[in-house]
C-alpha cells in the first residue's frame, strides 16, 4: 500500500509539473507581441537611414561584429572609441529608452545625464527628427545583442573636463530639428536633410579650429 500511495503521489507531482509548466508556455506565447506590419515598417526605415548615417561604418572594427564599437578614434583632442550600440543589455543599449536614445542623438547627452563628445556628431544630429530617431532605434533594437565591452576613452587634458565641454556647447552647439525652405523642392529638402543631419557632412567636410 506504501509502495501504491507513492506511485500516486509521484504520478499527481508529476501532472502538476506538466500542467504548470504548460500553462506557464502558453503564457509566454500569449504575452509575447508579434511584429506588426507597423513595426516591420519602422525597423526596415530605422535600417536605411542607419545606413545614411553610416552608423556601422565607426560602430564597428574592422572583423568585428557589426555596431559593437570598439573602433579607436585618433583625434588631436585624444582618442575616442566607439561604444557597442547593440541591444546588449550589460554592454550594450539594451536597457536604454527610445527617451534616452533620443536624449543622446538630439541634445547629445548620453542615459546618465553626462554630455557626449562631439565625436559623435550629435552636432549635425540634432536635426534628426523624433520619428527617424526612433527607427533607427527600433532597427537597433532588432539587431542580435553583443556582449562586448570596449575600452574607455583617453581624452587629454583639459579637455576632458564636462564643464569645459558644457562651456563649448554654448558657443559651438545648437540643438534643433532640421526645418523645410519652402522656397525649395520637396527633393531639394530631402537631400538638405539628409546632408546636414544624418549624413554630418560638415562634420569631415569643414575645418575646425583650435577648440573643434
Amino acid at each position: 500500500m506504501k509502495n501504491l500511495s507513492e506511485a500516486r503521489l509521484t504520478s499527481i507531482w508529476r501532472i502538476i509539473v506538466c500542467v504548470t509548466g504548460g500553462l506557464l508556455s502558453l503564457a509566454q506565447v500569449a504575452s509575447a507581441q508579434p511584429l506588426t506590419d507597423s513595426d516591420t515598417e519602422q525597423v526596415r526605415r530605422g535600417e536605411y537611414l542607419a545606413r545614411a548615417g553610416n552608423c556601422m561604418g565607426c560602430h564597428t572594427t574592422r572583423g568585428g561584429e557589426p555596431y559593437a564599437g570598439g573602433r579607436k578614434l585618433n583625434t588631436p583632442f585624444g582618442q575616442f572609441v566607439t561604444p557597442n550600440i547593440t541591444p546588449d543589455n550589460e554592454t550594450g543599449i539594451g536597457r536604454w529608452s527610445g527617451e534616452d536614445f533620443w536624449q543622446a542623438l538630439h541634445y547629445g547627452k548620453s542615459k546618465d545625464g553626462r554630455y557626449l563628445y562631439p565625436a559623435f556628431p550629435y552636432t549635425e544630429y540634432t536635426k534628426v527628427t523624433r520619428p527617424d530617431a526612433d527607427a533607427i532605434f527600433a532597427y537597433l533594437r532588432s539587431l542580435p545583442p553583443v556582449a562586448q565591452t570596449n575600452p574607455p576613452h583617453k581624452i587629454s587634458s583639459p579637455y576632458d573636463n564636462q564643464f569645459l565641454l558644457f562651456l563649448w556647447r554654448t558657443q559651438y552647439f545648437k540643438e534643433g530639428v532640421y526645418q523645410l525652405d519652402k522656397s525649395k523642392s520637396d527633393e531639394w529638402n530631402r537631400g538638405s536633410y539628409l546632408v546636414q543631419g544624418l549624413g554630418h557632412c560638415t562634420a569631415c567636410h569643414t575645418s575646425r579650429n583650435v577648440l573643434g
